[in-house]
């Protein structure tokens, strides 16, 4: 998936630095009930202790806050209202580009050098909670008695590790279809498919001279995993095992979700092993592609590039009868554990992730599931399917090579692609893959 939804980290980097796979299970959605804290010297020192104040005191505090540059456009806005609330707080952005953001993060929390606050990919909070890198949050929530059970559900689960809550979502998102009406129309077809059947059959009516049926990544591991565990997901298929201990990529099912992929790819743009998400998205506007799986956020750029393409978006479809199931995608921010500005840092998380607040900062959905203002123009076929898809989107397992495992997902299943494996061999050897990741080799 392209940056908003997970912006691609170096797996073998961040499994080096912060240990192999830690197994945890998937933790249920922390309730205000659960997350209280405790009594005492153990809450002082969790709401901050000797470090400098900053929440409800009159002393001038600077925290420093990290996150990819295209959000950048919406400080200003952010600054305002922040400012407003909190004159004796100032907030020091550094806005970061796609590559190397991870690298960077990864060091710096693992040295001590992070900024106070950090925005992370949901994957990012499962990997940096399970090796201790970021501050828990839960005494704070309860201090303050924020409600967690407001935000979506998914999110809360990536966030949550060994029963602590590490972040708090200001964007949630997840994928949908995203289908050009009138290429549809002119292939036979007035409505959209439901079934990855009806899509296959789809992409190859609507494939004819330089018009593609469908928009496959050939590059990027994060826009190529996420689509695939997408197509896994809703074909009743799942990455690992319901303990998380053991890889379920062998399965039938996820080698049928992989020969699906390379099916695809017979009606994909000439450019595919080259094209990512953003390629796909180009084409799309330019009316090059009929279908891609994508999220909302792609919408405003389509219709920048193209006012008059006339597309609408409809939920992801099955497979096998399957219930209808995908990714949850977004963005958390956490209170870095290196932080010496931890209760001001933690009053930042609390406004940017406040619903009021992250709908100007969001370009998809706030972390509570609302759209984000960016999109009150824009027509309800494209956004209401999008918004309904949050109710079927699920977190990836909380494991700690969670990363590791949609690097392998890329490495091995690409390869079929170009024909330099069978999807059988593929299959097999992100199988083993992923089993050596969980075993922490």
């Amino acid at each position: 998936m392209k940056k908003y939804l997970g912006v691609a980290l170096t797996a073998t980097m961040m499994i080096s630095l912060l240990g192999g796979c830690g197994k945890t299970e998937d933790k249920p959605a922390a309730t205000p009930d659960q997350t209280g804290g405790t009594t005492g010297q153990e809450t002082t020192e969790a709401a901050g202790g000797n470090e400098s104040q900053g929440g409800g005191s009159e002393e001038n505090v600077t925290i420093t806050f990290w996150d990819g540059n295209w959000n950048e456009g919406s400080f200003e806005k952010i600054n305002e209202l922040w400012k407003a609330e909190h004159p004796n707080i100032t907030i020091e952005p550094e806005y970061l580009v796609d590559d190397g953001m991870s690298d960077k993060y990864t060091l710096a929390l693992s040295n001590g050098t992070a900024p106070d606050v950090v925005a992370c990919a949901l994957d990012w909070t499962t990997t940096f909670g399970n090796a201790g890198l970021l501050a828990p949050l839960d005494d704070y929530i309860a201090a303050d008695g924020v409600d967690v059970s407001q935000y979506v559900q998914g999110a809360i689960n990536a966030s949550t590790v060994d029963g602590k809550l590490y972040a708090l979502p200001f964007r949630s998102e997840t994928y949908a279809l995203f289908y050009n009406v009138d290429l549809l129309e002119a292939a036979g077809y007035t409505e959209a498919p439901q079934t990855w059947e009806e899509v296959l059959e789809i992409a190859e009516a609507c494939t004819s001279g330089d018009v593609a049926g469908y928009g496959v990544c050939g590059s990027n591991y994060g826009n190529y995993s996420f689509q695939y565990i997408t197509m896994l997901r809703s074909s009743g298929g799942t990455i690992l095992n319901e303990d998380n201990t053991e890889s379920a990529l062998g399965s039938e099912t996820a080698l049928q979700t992989a020969q699906l992929y390379k099916d695809l790819s017979a009606f994909a743009p000439a450019s595919m092993i080259e094209n990512d998400n953003v390629a796909n998205r180009t084409l799309f506007a330019n009316g090059k592609i009929a279908m891609y799986m994508s999220g909302i956020y792609d919408a405003p750029e389509i219709i920048k590039a193209n006012p008059d393409l006339n597309f609408a978006c409809v939920m992801v479809p099955t497979a096998n009868g399957a219930e209808r199931s995908t990714i949850l995608g977004g963005w958390s921010v956490a209170v870095s554990e290196c932080s010496k500005n931890k209760e001001a840092a933690w009053e930042f998380v609390k406004f940017l992730t406040s619903p009021e607040v992250a709908k100007y900062y969001t370009n998809t959905f706030t972390g509570t599931g609302d759209p984000a203002v960016a999109f009150e123009e824009v027509d309800n076929a494209i956004v209401q399917p999008n918004a309904d898809a949050l109710a079927y989107a699920k977190a990836l397992p909380s494991v700690g090579c969670i990363v590791g495992i949609r690097q392998a997902i890329f490495d091995d299943l690409s390869l079929t692609l170009t024909d330099s494996r069978t999807v059988e061999e593929a299959v097999q050897q992100l199988n083993e893959d992923v089993n050596q990741l969980l075993a922490g080799d």
